[in-house]
């Protein structure tokens, strides 16, 4: 990692505080322009998922930063990794000096498909010193990202629809739900657990895709927002899918006539990374890292957890009690979850989207 440059004193650029705090635009991703500056400022562009609340601790870590680097503009793109990382791909590709997305949050499957694509760059524990209290099975390699929160999947399931809760992961290709049932586009937990249920593994996929093209009559859709899912599920067009339990807790707390599902073969194990971009100038990667720092913070990383209904991966994370309360909060429960081989499912992933096209969405009905 290199220092900033000469040129750009660490004091003018972290040590300032006081006066205006730089604006914050939300959601957009104006052109970075000359090597990451925007209207005169060292500029940006941070993702962050959309809706549930996970968007709240971001912007504010962001924004006390702003207010004490005025030298500094950021700006959110707001979405999920599906949508994103194509795109963050495309543009590094490219237009190398104006990314689409220059640090943030990846799960873990876009996170492996990054380090297989040589998308990150190794942080600087010197200047990320809060990945010393990541938790072991999380630390990453050559330190190209640091584990933050986990959260697990369960079977979500509308209860006016199918009142009987399903207790297998096996009623996602159960006949009993045909053409009622609503996953992600290529996100492979369904077809993992197909294969590993079915004598396969992440290195053995024909099981799974053997059980999908016998079944593809199972999808009502395939999807690619959280909004899609919610709005299926609701109206009962879908009455099964996988999903996260925080999201799943926090939808049901709003009114959704919705039940999350433990399986009995265990909930799947989805940890979420902070990483940035590796075609950075020195000024911007010291900012990310900078922001990346302060969102490992304690207080930070429990307050996250808090929002999100996710579990901290760090040590240290300081918990409310109703966090500590939640049964579902327990670092155990990540402990005990299905640990998927995400670093071979990113391997993979170009071969079985062409098998998914033409094994199992061809199928559909």
């Amino acid at each position: 990692m290199s220092a900033p440059e000469p040129g750009l004193s660490r004091r003018r650029l972290f040590g300032l505080a006081g006066g205006a705090a730089a604006a914050l635009a939300l959601g957009g991703c104006g052109s970075l322009g000359g090597g990451g500056s925007k209207d005169g400022k060292l500029h940006l562009n941070m993702f962050i998922w959309a809706g549930s609340n996970q968007g709240v601790l971001p912007r504010e870590v962001v924004k006390q930063f702003l207010a004490e680097n005025p030298e500094v503009s950021i700006d959110f793109v707001e979405s999920n990794n599906t949508v994103t990382y194509p795109k963050m791909v495309a543009a590094k590709k490219t237009t190398p000096d104006d990314n689409y997305v220059d640090f943030g949050f990846f799960n873990a499957s876009t996170f492996a498909q990054g380090v297989e694509d040589e998308m990150w760059d190794a942080l600087n524990p010197s200047v990320v010193t809060n990945m010393s209290h990541v938790l072991k099975p999380y630390q990453v390699k050559d330190n190209m990202g640091a584990g933050y929160q986990l959260t697990v999947a369960g079977l979500l399931h509308n209860k006016k629809v199918a009142p009987a809760a399903p207790t297998s992961w096996k009623a996602l290709w159960d006949p009993a739900f045909a053409g009622k049932v609503a996953v992600f586009d290529y996100q492979w937990i369904p077809l993992v657990l197909a294969a590993r249920l079915n004598g396969g593994s992440e290195k053995n996929i024909d099981p799974g895709f053997k059980v999908w093209a016998e079944h593809a009559g199972q999808f009502k859709a395939l999807l690619n927002s959280n909004d899609q899912l919610l709005n299926l599920m609701s109206s009962g067009d879908a009455a099964l899918s996988y999903w996260w339990y925080g999201i799943s807790k926090d939808w049901i707390k709003g009114g959704a006539p919705f039940e999350y599902v433990t399986p009995a073969e265990g909930a799947v194990s989805f940890p979420a990374y902070l990483a940035m971009v590796s075609n950075l100038n020195s000024e911007q990667k010291d900012v990310a890292q900078q922001i990346i720092n302060r969102l490992l913070e304690a207080k930070a990383a429990g307050r996250y957890a808090d929002l999100t209904g996710t579990i901290a991966a760090t040590d240290n994370a300081v918990l409310t009690e109703r966090q500590k309360k939640d049964p579902a909060l327990q670092p155990e429960v990540g402990q005990k979850a299905m640990q998927f081989d995400w670093g071979a499912i990113a391997s993979q992933d170009a071969e079985w989207r062409k098998r998914w096209d033409s094994e199992v969405k061809s199928r559909m009905k």
